[in-house]
């Protein structure tokens, strides 16, 4: 399944920010120099997954991640 480190590292940042609230994602993204960059990229995963649809309107997954990061001023 995932063929080399790097990416198992980035999906461990995924499962620990899975139940995070709204709130604290957002802190985490905006946080450049406290989290790393990965963290924070796993924290921007779940926020656009979670952002009103009438934000992302339904959009591929590269447009809605650049729409949620306006709709939350990242």
């Amino acid at each position: 399944m995932l063929h080399n480190a790097r990416r198992a590292y980035f999906y461990r940042f995924v499962h620990e920010t899975y139940g995070l609230a709204e709130a604290e994602l957002l802190v985490i993204t905006r946080a450049k120099g406290v989290f790393s960059p990965r963290y924070r990229a796993a924290a921007l995963r779940h926020l656009h997954r979670i952002a009103p649809l009438d934000v992302t309107q339904g959009r591929p997954f590269a447009e809605t991640r650049r729409l949620a990061r306006r709709h939350y001023g990242i």
